[in-house]
């Protein structure tokens, strides 16, 4: 039974993942406009700031974790990939919820996924090498990567952004919502298949995974709230950067893990972070639906 469930797994994460990957950036690409790009020339520093806190502090943040917690090694290269993926369309989402900037989310979110399949492969590797696992044969095939990443992130997003341009722009706004809807249900979908399928081979709830992974997610929210708040930044700007740094798509890490890798191992951290992740994030939608519905209390008092 165990047998034919990891082999439906395998089916799932190497065939099924990546056309579902595809599509949601394809979904992505779809919303981009050619001033989604020039709005990064209008405020570079909100943008800069996104990436810089997304691409360079997240990762130090998740050795950071490694170096404190005792995970075993292929847990910890597991959080180290989960934090060098970019955003998706699920950070855009919950930009969306808790009324922060979507142009800036969608922005970062296109620029992370234009970068990572070039750095997450190259810097993926020195992590083998640092956490001793490339002595053990775990390598990361630059190019090979490189290809597997552009065909499900970066080609499918062009090619949704060429199909806006090419389509009348009124029928494809009129077809994205429904697109939105069946990329996000198949995407939760394959993480829940994925779940039930590797579950006996999870961590525990109450495991050092599970505290890493909350912790990452967390961390990340924190530092982008901070930060961007101290730089006095507008309030939508600061809610869409502290969800861009805090929620990372974690089904690119499982991609690499299953189905470029081929190592189920690698790929629990990233499966168990797609699923916990929403807990801390939810609740920051929760708070500032209540943050907002206090102020307005307090105009209408005033």
């Amino acid at each position: 039974m165990v047998a034919g469930s990891e082999m439906a797994a395998e089916w799932l994460a190497q065939v099924i993942l990546p056309w579902v990957l595809a599509s949601v950036m394809l979904a992505m690409g779809m919303s981009l406009t050619g001033a989604d790009f020039q709005r990064i020339w209008r405020h570079p520093r909100r943008v800069l700031l996104g990436l810089g806190l997304q691409i360079l502090a997240l990762p130090l943040l998740a050795w950071a974790l490694v170096l404190l917690l005792p995970l075993p090694p292929m847990a910890a290269a597991g959080l180290l990939l989960v934090s060098l993926v970019p955003g998706g369309a699920t950070s855009n989402m919950f930009s969306y919820l808790v009324q922060g900037d979507l142009a800036l989310s969608v922005s970062l979110t296109a620029i992370a996924a234009m970068v990572a399949p070039f750095t997450l492969p190259l810097i993926m590797g020195w992590n083998f090498e640092l956490l001793g696992l490339a002595a053990q044969g775990f390598a990361l095939p630059y190019w090979h990567t490189v290809g597997q990443l552009l065909l499900v992130t970066l080609v499918p997003a062009l090619g949704g952004m060429l199909l806006r341009r090419m389509l009348a722009e009124a029928t494809v706004l009129g077809w994205l919502p429904r697109v939105k809807v069946v990329t996000g249900v198949a995407m939760v979908g394959i993480v829940l298949a994925l779940f039930l399928a590797y579950q006996h081979r999870l961590p525990a709830l109450l495991s050092i995974e599970t505290l890493a992974v909350l912790l990452l997610c967390m961390l990340a929210m924190s530092l982008g709230y901070r930060v961007s708040r101290r730089l006095r930044l507008p309030r939508d700007s600061v809610r869409a950067i502290t969800v861009e740094v805090g929620v990372q798509n974690a089904g690119v890490a499982m991609m690499v893990a299953f189905a470029i890798l081929q190592l189920p191992a690698l790929g629990l951290v990233p499966l168990l972070y797609g699923l916990l992740m929403n807990v801390p994030v939810f609740l920051w939608v929760f708070y500032c639906l209540w943050r907002d519905r206090q102020l307005v209390a307090v105009t209408e008092r005033s």
